[in-house]
């Protein structure tokens, strides 16, 4: 090529590369201009009275003077649990910092709500005045969730209820300030009552539940009217085949940007967005009365880029919405700061007298929901702690495997690795099927050794990475980073990722995240500590999946918590999940915190009154939450099958050991999440323990009060002996308390009432009084009267252990005891202390290179 040619075509290169960058530019700018401005969210005394009307041939809100105009705001929590939102210097916030021209009051009808409890009626009121005072539109929320026919008997005062608000209301010249919303999400839920269908027929029994209450509204005024669609308001696409006839109705969509994934599509009957697409394309309005950035439960995220794709949606359409929620619950949905102990204290919901909460008091969704409400850049305050620090180091976006490869140790050779669609696949998985905590070792091992990502983790304390599936099932990882000097520590246990932690993507797969920290992957700790040897070199991997099916990996990323961060959380090993939950086994047989734990500090197994137990140590907080449940510890125990049964009781042990308990009490409170009745369940009266009286309790010979907690699982009525309840979680919640100190809880059961008079040799009444005597969990009803015998026929098995010990000359022998009395002879014929009696894991050997050349059992 000349030089003539050559510089042609150089410039024709230039020009390209220019033209791409101003499209790509524009296009970018195009695709993000709707989440900036505000232009269309004008206030109440702007835009006067609502009306749907159609513009640009499409049914949308608009002001009295016929302009579009979008409501921007909040939601409430349920105000039976967070009405202090209710208050002047909140509405002031959110209308003049916020810049919110809506704020949604959501009143729970069952679920505690205002079915038991009409004076929540006030405060549905009180919210009304604060939101007209302040020059904002507002929404009666009648919040349909459990049970989600409209129609069941719970949600049968609806009629007379909002006949009640518009009478008081229609002679306020801001009357039409207020819109009706009739039923929040009606659903398949038949949680204290009945479900309905997500089909024309759920839809059938929406309308005829809304059209009386519409007829009685319509003489009132024209307010707008907010009707909800099956399967949680996600079907707005039926309403629109068979739509209410009148005027200004508009149809509720809610999605979670965790769960519900954008489309284009308007045909997807399954996609949240497409359905809302279906509804504006054949002539109705829709309003998206709530949305969250996390998944549909409340937790995961938040996921703000997904989450702006739906806002780019709402605003490109004129589409308006509020927010879930106010609140300062441990979910990640909520838009103010929750109490988690260690971490953070729980933000006011009064602001204070300059109404104002500062970004570091609102959550990151609140802190990216007020941007986005106010249509302004959103750019987050720095949230990490001194020394934090958290990198992406494996991202797979150059389309290799970025040096990973099978280790040449790997037991198995058959694996693949392959790079799709920037993920890195493991394939022909069929023979890395193992699944346990300790025999990671069977499993595929693969290395990145050709790939250095020489980054510096000092101070570093966990890994995680995204885990896909194609379809869910159990799959384990153990990690080992590797330095120049440090080249192998062996995990002390595999991560396990069980099937209901991954979720569906858009593109079919399903996602978890795994997060590793320097207990599990043990060679972090001592990288990260090492200041002259901490730069990250290698990181070695074990991976089984139980289906054998392919496994991907992506952003596989180290982070440090920071000098001021809490530690890391050492729990004991997990193990299987059983019931009863004896401990025995030195494992937590399968209790974890729950996700909406305020307290999450490390679970261990350690003796109370001669028996294991698992343990923790926790304080309420001085100030306190709204909810009591937002600082409560909440233990979590999934297990399948988890039935009733024929059982009564749930019963425990329950040992407090104070550092200060002096006031309050600690309200005990057992729940179950059945997915056949709404996720939700719960033993209606909690065990109640008066610290006032903490004096008056047993003491065992250890020095720890004891508590035998009794819990009436059959007072549940609305399940059966055999309906699943999937998981079991205990609540200690929190009533006024300056509780301190470790819990021990052991000897975890289902009794049947003749079961327990026997334990407690006497008639059982629920009580929230401690019983005077230590009760344990009864035997199996197959043992031996021989095998309940006296505890010396125990006494030859410890003296042959002891004489081992004697011949090995000081040689250790572990051996995990079966039986609660054989632990209890073993403290009492050794001259050990409980703590030197406790088993451990043997070591692993290592030959010269570092590598493991044994396991752990």
């Amino acid at each position: 090529m000349n030089m003539k040619k050559q510089f042609r075509f150089v410039s024709m290169l230039i020009a390209m590369v220019m033209i791409i960058t101003v499209f790509s530019a524009s296009l970018f700018a195009e695709e993000t201009k709707s989440l900036l401005g505000n232009t269309n969210v004008r206030k109440p005394s702007e835009g006067g009275a609502l009306q749907v009307i159609e513009i640009d041939g499409q049914m949308t809100l608009a002001d009295s003077k016929g302009r579009k105009i979008q409501l921007r705001g909040m939601s409430t929590h349920g105000l039976q649990w967070f009405g202090e939102i209710i208050n002047e210097n909140a509405f002031i916030s959110l209308a003049e910092d916020w810049e919110s021209n809506v704020i949604r009051l959501a009143l729970y009808i069952g679920e505690n709500g205002y079915s038991k409890n009409p004076d929540l009626k006030n405060l549905v009121y009180q919210g009304i005045d604060l939101a007209l005072e302040n020059d904002m539109y507002v929404i009666v929320d009648w919040h349909v969730h459990a049970p989600g026919d409209p129609n069941a008997e719970v949600y049968a005062g609806a009629y007379d209820f909002f006949d009640e608000l518009s009478d008081h209301y229609k002679d306020n010249p801001k009357f039409h300030y207020i819109l009706w919303e009739l039923c929040n999400e009606p659903s398949p839920n038949s949680s204290g009552g009945e479900g309905l269908t997500n089909d024309e027929a759920g839809w059938q029994a929406i309308k005829s539940y809304a059209e009386p209450i519409v007829s009685m509204l319509r003489e009132k005024g024209d307010n707008i009217i907010l009707v909800g669609s099956p399967n949680w308001s996600q079907r707005p696409d039926l309403a629109a085949d068979d739509p209410i006839d009148a005027e200004n109705i508009m149809y509720s969509l809610h999605f979670y940007s965790g769960t519900h994934m954008a489309s284009e599509d308007t045909t997807d009957r399954g996609n949240v967005m497409s359905n809302g697409r279906y509804a504006l394309e054949n002539g109705v309005a829709i309003f998206v009365t709530e949305w969250g950035t996390s998944e549909a439960n409340g937790t995961g995220g938040p996921y703000l880029e997904k989450a702006d794709h739906w806002i780019d949606f709402m605003n490109s359409n004129n589409i308006s919405w509020c927010n879930w929620s106010l609140t300062n619950k441990n979910e990640t949905s909520g838009a103010f700061m929750p109490y988690i102990m260690g971490v953070s204290e729980a933000t006011v919901l009064d602001p204070g007298d300059d109404r104002i909460w500062t970004l570091e008091e609102m959550s990151v969704t609140g802190e990216f929901v007020r941007a986005r409400i106010k249509g302004i850049e959103y750019e987050p305050i720095d949230r990490k702690l001194e020394g934090a620090f958290e990198e992406v180091l494996w991202t797979f976006e150059d389309g290799t495997t970025q040096g990973f490869e099978l280790n040449p140790d790997s037991p198995i050779k058959s694996v693949t690795l392959e790079n799709i669609k920037n993920v890195l696949w493991l394939t022909n998985m069929a023979d890395s099927v193992d699944i346990t905590e300790s025999n990671f070792w069977a499993n595929v091992r693969i290395s990145s050794q050709s790939y250095s990502p020489a980054f510096n983790i000092f101070g570093g304390d966990t890994v995680k990475m995204d885990v896909f599936v194609k379809e869910p099932t159990t799959v384990t990882i153990a990690a080992v980073p590797q330095s120049d000097k440090h080249g192998w520590a062996n995990p002390s246990t595999a991560l396990q990722i069980l099937p209901r932690e991954f979720v569906e993507q858009a593109d079919g797969l399903f996602m978890a995240q795994a997060v590793m920290t320097k207990s599990q992957a043990t060679n972090i700790e001592t990288i990260a500590a090492d200041a002259q040897d901490s730069i990250l070199t290698n990181i070695v991997l074990f991976v089984g999946s139980e289906n054998g099916g392919d496994v991907g990996l992506d952003n596989i990323t180290f982070s440090g918590s920071g000098a001021s961060g809490p530690p890391p959380l050492e729990h004991e090993r997990k193990g299987d999940a059983q019931i009863p939950s004896d401990f025995s086994n030195f494992t937590r047989q399968g209790w974890d915190w729950n996700v909406d734990s305020g307290t999450k500090v490390s679970l261990r197994v350690e003796p109370a009154n001669d028996s294991f137990s698992l343990c923790f140590e926790f304080a309420y907080p001085e100030i306190k939450p709204t909810d009591n449940w937002a600082s409560a510890p909440r233990l979590d125990l999934w297990i399948e099958p988890l039935t009733r049964n024929n059982k009564d009781y749930v019963v425990f042990d329950l040992y407090l050991q104070p550092t200060q308990a002096t006031t309050g009490e600690m309200a005990i409170s057992c729940a179950f999440q059945p997915p056949e009745i709404g996720y939700w369940v719960q033993i209606p009266e909690s065990y109640n323990i008066d610290f006032s009286t903490l004096s008056e309790a047993e003491v065992t010979k250890d020095g720890l009060y004891h508590y035998f907690v009794v819990l009436d699982f059959a007072a549940i009525d609305s399940i059966g002996e055999d309906t699943p309840l999937r998981n079991m979680i205990l609540i200690f919640g929190d009533i006024e308390s300056d509780f301190a100190g470790k819990v021990y809880m052991d000897n975890v059961n289902f009794l049947t009432q003749e079961e327990l008079d026997v334990l407690i040799e006497e008639p059982a009444v629920p009580t929230t009084e401690p019983t005077s005597e230590t009760t344990m969990a009864p035997t199996d009803e197959s043992e031996t009267d021989e095998e309940k015998g006296p505890e010396n026929k125990w006494l030859e098995p410890v003296l042959w252990v002891s004489g081992g010990l004697l011949l090995l000359c000081g040689g250790v022998i572990y051996a995990y005891l079966k039986k609660k009395k054989e632990h209890k002879m073993f403290i009492e014929k050794t001259s050990k202390s409980a703590e030197e009696s406790l088993p451990t894991q043997p070591d692993s050997k290592s030959d010269d290179s570092g590598e493991t050349t044994g396991h752990s059992e």
